[in-house]
């Protein structure tokens, strides 16, 4: 992979990072909630898929494949995890709308997302069609 594949992975990072933190400052009150159990188990499980459609759409773009994918995640994550070393210190100045006492429910949430991201770049490129086109002639 090229260096400059590095660096739009890295900024696809940081891309994801800013939407993500961005919904759950203006809508996480809605999600991050110890009166609803059930949304919080929801944000959880909705996580899986939004970043399998987040990520491996990148890998087939950028043609990644093999070890490649795995440096690829690590680019992507990077940004986000970086950031939020130092969001989570500050998480009630950030996320005003959020209860303090949701705090550790966030990192964990974090913490899967994160290792989601990671495992993405385990996936083999298996899943993208290969060119079958019988010729009759």
């Amino acid at each position: 992979m090229r260096r400059n594949h590095y660096a739009i992975l890295f900024m696809l990072g940081f891309w994801i990072w800013l939407f993500a933190s961005a919904t759950f400052r203006f809508v996480g009150q809605y999600f991050f909630t110890l009166e609803e159990p059930l949304l919080m188990i929801g944000a959880y499980i909705l996580v899986i898929p939004l970043i399998w459609i987040s990520t491996i759409p990148i890998y087939s773009m950028k043609k990644i494949q093999g070890t490649e994918r795995l440096l690829a995640s690590i680019c992507i994550v990077l940004p986000g995890m970086l950031i939020d070393a130092v969001v989570l210190f500050y998480f009630d100045n950030i996320f005003p709308n959020l209860s303090a006492d949701v705090d550790r429910y966030f990192a964990s949430w974090l913490l899967l997302a994160y290792s989601l991201i990671l495992l993405t770049g385990f996936t083999k490129a298996s899943f993208v069609r290969k060119n079958t086109i019988n010729s009759s002639n």
